[in-house]
C-alpha cells in the first residue's frame, strides 16, 4: 500500500492552487458583497412602514422586501465566506485583455436591462422578460436558435408562476393588453 505524495495531488493541501482565486477577484467579491448587504439593509429600513397584510396566505407588501433583502444578505454572506476560504492565486504576469467587445457586451446588457424595464410598462412582464432573457443569453454566448427562446419562455413562465400563483404578487400586464 502506498501513500499519495505530499503536495498538490492531495485535496485540501496548502499548495493546492486548482481552485485558487486571484487577489483582485477576492477584493471585488468582498466589496460587492458589502455594498449589496448595505443596499439590502437600507431596503429593509426604507420599506419598514409598508402596510402589513391581514390574510395569513398573503405575502403582503411588508414581508416581500424583507424576504428578498434577507435572501440577498444570506447569499452575500455565503459569498464572503467562500471568498475568504478560497486560497489566493499567485499574481499572473500577463493580464488578460478584455477588449472593446467585452465592454460593448456589458454596455449592451445594461441597455437591454433598461429597455426591458421600459418595455414591461407597455407589453407586460411576460413578453418583455422573455425577449430580454433571449437577448442576454445571446450576449453571454448562448446563441442556439432553438434553446434560447425555449429557455427564455420556460424561465419566464416559471418565474411568473412562482410570483403570480405561489406568492400571489401581481406582475405588470402591460398597457397594450389592458
Amino acid at each position: 500500500m502506498s501513500n499519495p505524495p505530499a503536495g498538490s495531488e492531495r485535496p485540501g493541501s496548502s499548495d493546492d492552487t486548482g481552485n485558487a482565486m486571484p487577489l483582485t477577484t477576492k477584493i471585488a467579491n468582498l466589496v460587492i458583497s458589502v455594498v449589496l448587504i448595505a443596499i439590502a439593509a437600507s431596503a429593509i429600513a426604507a420599506t419598514g412602514d409598508f402596510p402589513r397584510s391581514m390574510l395569513a396566505t398573503d405575502v403582503g407588501a411588508a414581508r416581500f422586501p424583507i424576504i428578498h433583502a434577507g435572501a440577498l444578505i444570506l447569499l452575500c454572506l455565503i459569498l464572503i465566506a467562500n471568498t475568504l476560504r478560497t486560497p489566493t492565486a499567485p499574481t499572473a504576469t500577463a493580464k488578460a485583455q478584455i477588449g472593446i467587445a467585452g465592454y460593448a457586451g456589458v454596455a449592451l446588457g445594461m441597455l437591454a436591462t433598461a429597455g426591458c424595464i421600459v418595455a414591461m410598462e407597455y407589453v407586460g412582464y411576460g413578453v418583455a422578460t422573455a425577449v430580454y432573457m433571449a437577448v442576454i443569453m445571446a450576449l453571454m454566448g448562448q446563441r442556439s436558435p432553438i434553446w434560447n427562446p425555449v429557455l427564455a419562455v420556460g424561465v419566464t413562465a416559471l418565474v411568473y408562476g412562482v410570483f403570480h400563483y405561489a406568492l400571489q404578487v401581481p406582475l405588470p400586464v402591460g398597457s397594450l393588453f389592458e
